[in-house]
């Protein structure tokens, strides 16, 4: 798992923010990844939020499944997400 630590940008980096405000949206092939993004898209967009958790949040989901969520995650990072 560590590797993929070293492949996953860090929680600074603009397209995590694009991606959560929406700014960017990519289609989602990995139901578990559309559902986690309805909810954490609203909580990032929400007035109180806590942005670098939710970031953190859907960091750890890419670390934790990337067997299925890879396709996804390279849609979003490879610069085809729209």
């Amino acid at each position: 798992m560590d590797h993929m630590n070293n492949v996953i940008p860090p929680a600074g980096d603009g397209r995590w923010h694009d991606l959560l405000s929406g700014h960017a949206r990519p289609g989602y092939r990995c139901l578990a990844l559309r559902i986690l993004m309805i909810r954490l898209t609203h909580a990032y967009q929400h007035p109180d939020a806590n942005r670098p958790a939710v970031i953190e949040e859907l960091r750890t989901f890419f670390a934790d499944n990337m067997r299925f969520a890879a396709e996804d995650f390279q849609t979003i990072f490879a610069g085809a997400a729209r």
